[in-house]
């Protein structure tokens, strides 16, 4: 039994602790991935992390522990990535979502210096996404006649809405378009001075 003690300032403490010399693993130099998880989980707390994404974040680490049997931090390699994600029986993009887990704490441990490069970094999970269909017309016309037009937001919102429909540009595009993109003798957006700036 160890005893702690100091008795003077703010902070005053006295605190008994066992330590059981008798466990001592063969590396004992070596740093155990749950003692990684249990530092790094804390920071998250004290930084404002929501108990929810530590909670996401602890269920990706506790299966990659129990498929791939890793104790200690400097044990995980690229190849141990690949056969959780091969193990695991998911989607792709369920299993984008654990790599990502996985990467998020990784980076930790990196910034933690207990890991010396990224190693990480380069695995890659394609995902195919959906891509959605075109809005009709009628789904615009819709849309516009639900908005009060009379009104100075209601007019720039009707605008913006039929710019993105008919011309195919982005609402980040319209937000920066300015007055001295507009030919106003032709009524025509210059797209090419517009996207020179």
């Amino acid at each position: 039994m160890v005893k702690r003690t100091r008795k003077h300032g703010a902070f005053a403490i006295e605190e008994s602790f066992d330590i059981d010399f008798k466990r001592v693993e063969d590396r004992r130099d070596s740093l155990s991935v749950l003692q990684a998880l249990k530092t790094v989980f804390r920071q998250m707390e004290i930084s404002g992390n929501r108990p929810r994404t530590i909670e996401s974040y602890a269920f990706a680490w506790n299966e990659f522990i129990k498929v791939t049997s890793v104790r200690y931090v400097e044990d995980i390699d690229a190849d141990m990535i690949y056969d959780y994600l091969n193990e695991i029986d998911v989607s792709n993009a369920t299993k984008l979502v654990r790599l990502k887990s996985l990467k998020a704490i990784l980076n930790r441990f990196f910034d933690n210096r207990w890991i010396e490069i990224r190693f990480w970094s380069k695995i890659q999970i394609k995902v195919d996404k959906t891509v959605k269909g075109a809005s009709k017309e009628s789904d615009v016309e819709l849309l516009l006649s639900l908005i009060d037009r009379s009104t100075y937001v209601g007019f720039r919102d009707s605008v913006a809405i039929l710019l993105m429909y008919k011309a195919g540009l982005r609402i980040t595009t319209i937000g920066e378009l300015r007055e001295r993109h507009i030919d106003f003798t032709t009524n025509t957006i210059d797209m090419e001075r517009f996207l020179i700036r």
